[in-house]
């Protein structure tokens, strides 16, 4: 139905009063939208995201746009490093941004790699959350890569940050706590392994469930000596290998 321009004026009136009372950044939306003809508008909806409604020119068909989860690329990083039950190859192994500030796995523990004296593992603590006070029999090495927390070592308390290390001697009380409201990320190396070469914990009551009913031995072959492994020539001094 055709209506006169004093009564278009009194609507456009009416619905601007209407908006005072919007927050502005949606104030300014309706208020864009009041200026675009009738022909114009059909051509245009809005799209919901995470945090906030856009505009998006459409065709006559209907779109909608994915919405994308984030992506922790654990698999990636766990196809980059032995875990499988045997020494490793003589090869490279490349972690491409294993020490990002913010990797996001979402897994409390997650073993990398495993070599012949060492490996390397992922961890995220939670909020409110801790690695529990613990001796291990190797050598640890904590390399911080986001977050902040308190460490505690033979009784001694340092606030950690990312950026830092920290070595944990063989034989020694430690403790790690989440501070703050992100979680604390770390990589641990250890010498010689401590977890099963495919260890992936969700939560740290899952990693001492396992550990406490056996579930979680490192393997036999890499808890053996330099002396054995370069008897039995899985190491030697040349290079070169059958």
């Amino acid at each position: 139905m055709f209506k006169s321009a004093s009564a278009s004026a009194s609507a456009t009136a009416t619905a601007t009063a209407t908006i005072t009372h919007i927050t502005t950044p949606s104030r300014l939306l309706v208020t864009r939208l009041l200026n675009i003809n009738t022909t114009s508008i059909s051509r245009f909806r809005i799209q919901p995201t995470f945090t906030r409604p856009i505009i998006t020119q459409t065709s006559n068909f209907h779109t909608t746009t994915p919405l994308q989860a984030p992506d922790p690329k654990v698999a990636q990083f766990r196809m980059s490093g032995n875990t499988k039950d045997a020494p490793p190859p003589h090869a490279m192994v490349h972690f491409k941004n294993l020490l990002s500030s913010k990797r996001e796995f979402g897994e409390f523990r997650t073993v990398m790699h495993t070599g012949l004296y060492s490996q390397i593992v992922a961890m995220e603590v939670p909020v409110g959350g801790d690695i529990g006070d613990e001796v291990h029999t190797v050598d640890q090495i904590l390399l911080f890569t986001s977050g902040r927390g308190l460490a505690t070592v033979a009784g001694v308390d340092q606030e950690v940050n990312a950026g830092d290390v920290v070595v944990v001697p063989a034989g020694t009380q430690h403790q790690f706590v989440t501070k703050g409201d992100s979680p604390l990320e770390l990589i641990t190396v250890y010498s010689p392994a401590e977890h099963k070469t495919t260890t992936k914990h969700a939560t740290k009551e899952k990693g001492d469930e396992e550990e406490e009913a056996g579930k979680d031995e490192a393997p036999g072959w890499s808890q053996r000596s330099k002396t054995e492994n370069e008897k039995d020539g899985l190491v030697k001094e040349s290079g070169k290998y059958d």
